[in-house]
């Protein structure tokens, strides 16, 4: 990585960012990301971001440069859950950040997954219906046991 960053070895340094793995050296890993960041290759720069653990700064970068999240990259996104009112409120914050991201790229099912995740039952079965599944809304709300959830599902169905 550190000759391809040296000769500016475009083709090699994309490939070698795609095997990033944990245990790789986290100074050239951090080179990598700042010449991809410079070349406008954002999606592999956020890879690598998250494999660092830099989660803030790879979820900026998906937000303001319209990174394309796959569903893995995603989930890693997403804190754990936890007992903490504080963390609790952050990561519920953080959620509903990278499931505004996703709905954006029309990926409407992990959208309402992730508003699940950060119990927002509304904004989930609301993404459902925008994917105009009819299984996955009844499924949806069968399992959300709301009021306004099943409401909406009866409209759109």
């Amino acid at each position: 990585m550190d000759l391809a960053l040296k000769h500016n070895l475009t083709d090699l340094i994309e490939n070698i960012s795609a095997g990033v793995q944990e245990g790789d050296d986290p100074e050239v890993l951090k080179k990598s990301v700042h010449f991809l960041m410079q070349n406008r290759q954002f999606d592999k720069a956020v890879e690598i971001m998250i494999s660092l653990g830099n989660l803030e700064q790879a979820l900026n970068i998906a937000e303001t440069e319209t990174v394309t999240l796959k569903e893995e990259m995603a989930l890693k996104l997403c804190p754990p859950s936890t007992q903490d009112p504080v963390k609790k409120q952050q990561r519920g914050e953080i959620l509903v950040r990278v499931a505004k991201i996703v709905k954006k790229q029309g990926d409407f099912k992990l959208g309402a997954k992730i508003y699940t995740m950060a119990n927002q039952p509304l904004k989930g079965i609301k993404c459902l219906i925008k994917s105009g599944e009819v299984k996955a809304v009844i499924g949806f709300a069968q399992t959300a046991r709301n009021i306004e959830v099943y409401k909406l599902a009866g409209n759109f169905l």
